[in-house]
């Protein structure tokens, strides 16, 4: 799998620089960081946002655009699990040092919201059938005669569904 990762990389790539097709190949990068993250290639992953920034920096100059690349970017990064947490805060820091030098000072302010976001991610949650199981609520049963002293006591029991 990675070397079909490595192979879509240099078509890429190729897209970027030669077909002057800027959009796509940002697009495309981070498709590809996408399924490097889901196949757990942390290596192959941090190359494919590394080379999403440079279509960035070098290619995409027009304001609107780079607001929307930049957003693309950071929701791509948000849903990333394999990385450490060095490589994870070199990545969210260079988007949000992008999202700062923005032209419009909204685009600035949105995109460094977005970023922020970033260093207050919790782990996902488990997938079903993973790990423990669900909670269920609790519903409590009114007093029975039964009760020996009298007194009111309250038997818990989950809520069958």
């Amino acid at each position: 799998m990675s070397t079909i990762l490595k192979f879509v990389r240099q078509l890429t790539s190729i897209l970027a620089t030669s077909v002057d097709a800027p959009h796509i190949a940002l697009r495309l990068f981070l498709l590809s960081a996408q399924i490097a993250d889901e196949c757990g290639f942390e290596d192959l992953t941090y190359d494919f946002y590394v080379q999403a920034f440079s279509v960035y920096e070098d290619s995409i100059s027009e304001s609107r655009a780079q607001l929307q690349a930049i957003t693309l970017i950071i929701g791509t990064l948000a849903n990333a699990k394999v990385f450490n947490a060095d490589n994870f805060d070199t990545l969210i820091t260079k988007a949000a040092l992008h999202g700062a030098k923005l032209l419009k000072k909204s685009h600035q302010a949105t995109v460094v919201g977005l970023a922020s976001h970033l260093w207050w991610q919790e782990a996902p949650p488990p997938a079903e059938g993973d790990g423990e199981a669900e909670e269920k609520p609790v519903v409590e049963k009114p007093p029975t005669k039964d009760d020996a002293d009298g007194a009111a006591v309250k038997a818990v029991s989950p809520v069958v569904s």
